[in-house]
Protein backbone atom coordinates (compact mmCIF):
# COMPACT_ATOMS: atom_id res chain seq x y z
CA UNK A 1 0.00 0.00 0.00
CA UNK A 2 1.68 3.39 -0.95
CA UNK A 3 1.91 6.33 1.75
CA UNK A 4 -0.82 8.93 0.91
CA UNK A 5 0.54 12.74 1.88
CA UNK A 6 -2.63 14.72 2.48
CA UNK A 7 -1.23 18.04 2.88
CA UNK A 8 -0.70 18.47 -1.01
CA UNK A 9 -4.53 17.60 -1.68
CA UNK A 10 -5.69 21.08 -2.57
CA UNK A 11 -8.77 22.45 -1.70
CA UNK A 12 -10.31 24.49 0.94
CA UNK A 13 -10.66 23.79 4.65
CA UNK A 14 -13.37 24.66 6.87
CA UNK A 15 -11.13 27.45 9.04
CA UNK A 16 -10.37 28.86 5.51
CA UNK A 17 -14.09 28.80 4.66
CA UNK A 18 -14.93 30.09 8.35
CA UNK A 19 -12.62 33.48 7.94
CA UNK A 20 -13.58 33.94 4.87
CA UNK A 21 -16.99 33.99 5.64
CA UNK A 22 -16.50 36.63 8.38
CA UNK A 23 -14.63 38.61 7.00
CA UNK A 24 -17.44 39.22 4.09
CA UNK A 25 -20.13 39.40 6.88
CA UNK A 26 -18.13 42.79 8.29
CA UNK A 27 -17.77 43.76 5.28
CA UNK A 28 -21.17 43.82 3.83
CA UNK A 29 -22.15 44.94 7.21
CA UNK A 30 -19.88 48.48 7.57
CA UNK A 31 -21.17 49.03 4.06
CA UNK A 32 -23.90 48.29 4.57
CA UNK A 33 -24.26 50.72 7.55
CA UNK A 34 -22.67 53.42 6.20
CA UNK A 35 -24.99 53.30 2.70
CA UNK A 36 -28.17 53.54 5.36
CA UNK A 37 -26.69 56.18 6.93
CA UNK A 38 -25.82 58.74 3.77
CA UNK A 39 -29.17 57.36 2.79
CA UNK A 40 -30.68 58.84 5.73
CA UNK A 41 -28.84 61.80 5.84
CA UNK A 42 -29.50 62.85 2.21
CA UNK A 43 -33.29 62.75 2.14
CA UNK A 44 -33.25 64.37 5.52
CA UNK A 45 -30.79 67.24 3.83
CA UNK A 46 -33.81 67.35 0.79
CA UNK A 47 -36.73 67.35 3.37
CA UNK A 48 -34.48 70.19 5.40
CA UNK A 49 -34.65 72.05 1.84
CA UNK A 50 -38.04 72.04 1.04
CA UNK A 51 -39.08 73.40 4.08
CA UNK A 52 -36.70 76.18 3.84
CA UNK A 53 -37.72 77.27 0.28
CA UNK A 54 -41.61 77.26 1.52
CA UNK A 55 -40.75 79.81 4.56
CA UNK A 56 -38.92 81.48 2.22
CA UNK A 57 -41.90 81.81 -0.59
CA UNK A 58 -44.06 82.34 2.47
CA UNK A 59 -42.03 85.15 2.98
CA UNK A 60 -41.63 86.99 -0.37
CA UNK A 61 -45.66 86.85 -0.22
CA UNK A 62 -46.28 88.20 2.43
CA UNK A 63 -43.67 91.20 1.03
CA UNK A 64 -46.29 91.71 -2.15
CA UNK A 65 -49.19 91.54 0.36
CA UNK A 66 -51.24 95.01 1.22
CA UNK A 67 -50.64 96.28 4.79
CA UNK A 68 -54.16 95.67 6.00
CA UNK A 69 -54.43 92.12 4.97
CA UNK A 70 -50.71 90.60 6.61
CA UNK A 71 -52.63 88.97 9.85
CA UNK A 72 -52.98 85.94 11.86
CA UNK A 73 -55.71 84.83 9.26
CA UNK A 74 -53.07 83.45 6.86
CA UNK A 75 -52.93 80.46 8.69
CA UNK A 76 -56.25 79.56 7.62
CA UNK A 77 -55.15 79.16 4.11
CA UNK A 78 -51.44 78.68 3.91
CA UNK A 79 -51.67 74.72 3.77
CA UNK A 80 -53.71 75.40 0.59
CA UNK A 81 -52.49 78.17 -1.09
CA UNK A 82 -48.74 76.73 -1.02
CA UNK A 83 -49.84 72.70 -1.10
CA UNK A 84 -47.49 71.76 2.09
CA UNK A 85 -46.03 68.24 1.79
CA UNK A 86 -46.90 65.75 4.80
CA UNK A 87 -45.04 66.68 7.34
CA UNK A 88 -44.01 70.35 7.11
CA UNK A 89 -46.13 73.09 8.96
CA UNK A 90 -45.92 76.58 8.82
CA UNK A 91 -47.29 79.34 11.41
CA UNK A 92 -47.53 83.20 10.79
CA UNK A 93 -47.64 85.25 13.71
CA UNK A 94 -48.52 88.76 13.31
CA UNK A 95 -47.92 91.80 15.91
CA UNK A 96 -48.54 95.60 15.67
CA UNK A 97 -45.31 97.08 16.77
CA UNK A 98 -47.40 99.49 18.51
CA UNK A 99 -49.45 97.13 20.80
CA UNK A 100 -47.48 97.84 24.18
CA UNK A 101 -47.46 101.62 23.47
CA UNK A 102 -50.68 103.20 21.40
CA UNK A 103 -49.31 106.70 21.09
CA UNK A 104 -46.96 105.59 18.30
CA UNK A 105 -48.56 105.19 14.98
CA UNK A 106 -50.01 101.75 13.38
CA UNK A 107 -46.91 101.41 9.99
CA UNK A 108 -45.06 98.02 10.70
CA UNK A 109 -46.21 94.72 12.02
CA UNK A 110 -43.55 92.05 13.03
CA UNK A 111 -44.26 88.90 11.41
CA UNK A 112 -42.60 85.28 12.36
CA UNK A 113 -42.94 83.05 10.13
CA UNK A 114 -42.40 79.67 12.11
CA UNK A 115 -41.84 76.45 9.59
CA UNK A 116 -41.43 73.19 11.84
CA UNK A 117 -41.04 69.87 9.89
CA UNK A 118 -40.75 66.16 11.36
CA UNK A 119 -38.49 63.77 9.77
CA UNK A 120 -38.08 60.45 10.96
CA UNK A 121 -37.23 61.27 15.32
CA UNK A 122 -36.14 64.20 14.44
CA UNK A 123 -37.79 67.23 14.65
CA UNK A 124 -36.73 70.91 13.14
CA UNK A 125 -37.88 74.46 13.76
CA UNK A 126 -37.22 77.50 11.67
CA UNK A 127 -38.24 81.32 12.33
CA UNK A 128 -38.18 83.88 10.19
CA UNK A 129 -38.95 87.24 11.74
CA UNK A 130 -39.22 90.57 9.58
CA UNK A 131 -40.79 93.80 9.55
CA UNK A 132 -43.98 94.63 7.16
CA UNK A 133 -44.00 98.24 6.40
CA UNK A 134 -47.52 100.25 5.56
CA UNK A 135 -46.78 101.86 2.14
CA UNK A 136 -47.99 105.64 2.25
Amino acid sequence: MEKRNFKKNKGLTTADVVVAISILTLFVGVIGNLYYQLAQKSYMVRFNTIAVYYSIKVAEDIDKMPYEEVSDNLNTTIKETYQLPEGINIVVEVHNYNETDESKQDIMKIVTIKTQYQYWNDTNEYQIKKLKVKEM
